[in-house]
């Protein structure tokens, strides 16, 4: 619907541009799910879900190099504070199973 309301064009790309659109789709979607249901498999959601918020800060840390953007104070700070928790969560995790004996 942006694309419409912009007049963006929606067909006539070359080979190449459909090739690189594909593979995005591929490598974002596709595996990205495929990465999520199999650590939802194996390890519980209660890890999971929390390290699911590293997405932006490891997005924004490939935008340095592959882009040349350099993330704002607030933006670092947001992303110390994201790790910050993630690290809470999963060690918080290992020492429940620690605690917890064995049936």
């Amino acid at each position: 619907m942006i694309n419409i309301l912009f007049h963006n064009p929606l067909l006539g790309f070359d080979r190449n541009t459909w090739l690189v659109f594909l593979a995005t789709a591929f490598v974002s979607q596709l595996i990205g799910y495929m990465a999520l249901a199999y650590a939802l498999g194996h390890l519980p959601a209660s890890i999971v879900s929390p390290t699911m918020v590293l997405q932006p800060v490891v997005t924004t840390l490939l935008a340095i190099p592959l882009l040349g953007e350099i993330p704002s104070v607030w933006q670092g700070l947001g992303g110390i504070i994201a790790l910050l928790g993630i690290y809470i969560v999963n060690r918080s995790h290992q020492q429940d199973v620690l605690k917890t004996p064995n049936l």
